[in-house]
């Protein structure tokens, strides 16, 4: 059943309307009320227009893009496919929704950077500085061109949720049996979800880094793991140099700035929230 909110030039059919029908999207949709899953494919800007202006929702989440399956490494095989998802979707969402007069707010990543900025980690003001995948590529260029727009980015890394499943970190990473062990910014689903919704109340636009502080590496995660949950697990550390002889594509490992985002609103840090999950996880 939809929720119908009235307002001077007519009414809403919903408060919120999230684009992408995957792991964040649906997380989005279960936390907010007055809120609508799209189902329509959208190829266009004609479909977006179509879209927004049937569902007439205060604001639109796009949480849709191509992260590839297992891994980014199937972005450099489907080009076309990840620069039509990562590129044109939200830029046509973009276009759609300031014709409209709706507010849009997009997931983006952070991996668009590479080290940790000598200790000080990307802000929001560093230009990214990491192509080393068609993936991070991609979303370069979307976040450079949503800049023009009234546009609410949330930059998220390496999702973490306190329920197992495939799209969490902590699932991935425990599958593996050989690691990096490089400090990085990493986003805990719960604050992002909180993070989104204090932001989206205040109006505020613009990018975000919304990850944890207090970055991490892969073995102390790992070691949390093994002293709460398993602790017969085992893995073994490899070096960057030997993880991409693995991989078709590069990886992003870096450490994003939180200054901008605590001045908004306080989230527990990387460790603090990691702990909580694993004895969930037990």
């Amino acid at each position: 059943m939809h929720l119908v909110f009235f307002y001077a030039g007519g009414m809403f059919m919903s408060k919120y309307l999230i684009i992408g029908n995957g792991f964040i999207g649906n997380k989005f949709l279960n936390f907010l009320e007055d809120c609508e899953m799209s189902t329509k494919m959208i190829y266009s800007y004609a479909d977006a227009l179509d879209e927004i202006k049937e569902k007439a929702p205060k604001v639109v989440i796009n949480c849709a893009g191509e992260t590839g399956r297992p891994n980014v490494d199937w972005c450099e095989d489907n080009k076309q496919k990840t620069f039509d998802g990562n590129v044109l979707l939200p830029l046509n969402l973009a276009k759609a929704c300031e014709d409209v007069g709706t507010k849009l707010v997009h997931i983006g990543t952070g991996c668009v950077y590479v080290g940790d900025n000598n200790g000080e980690g990307f802000s929001e003001k560093d230009e990214p500085n990491f192509g080393g995948s068609f993936y991070s590529q991609t979303k370069m260029i979307s976040e450079s061109l949503l800049k023009d727009y009234d546009v609410l980015q949330l930059r998220i890394r390496m999702p973490i949720d306190s329920a197992q499943g495939p799209r969490n970190f902590i699932t991935k990473i425990t599958n593996y049996k050989q690691v990096i062990d490089i400090k990085n910014s990493m986003t805990v689903i719960d604050d992002l979800l909180a993070v989104g919704k204090d932001l989206i109340e205040k109006n505020k636009p613009g990018i975000y880094n919304v990850v944890n502080p207090g970055p991490m590496s892969h073995s102390e995660i790992l070691e949390i793991y093994k002293k709460i949950v398993d602790p017969n697990f085992s893995y073994e550390i490899i070096s960057l140099e030997e993880l991409h002889k693995m991989t078709k594509a590069k990886r992003s490992n870096c450490v994003l700035n939180t200054e901008k985002l605590e001045r908004e609103i306080k989230i527990p840090t990387l460790k603090e929230q990691l702990t909580s999950i694993m004895h969930d996880y037990k």
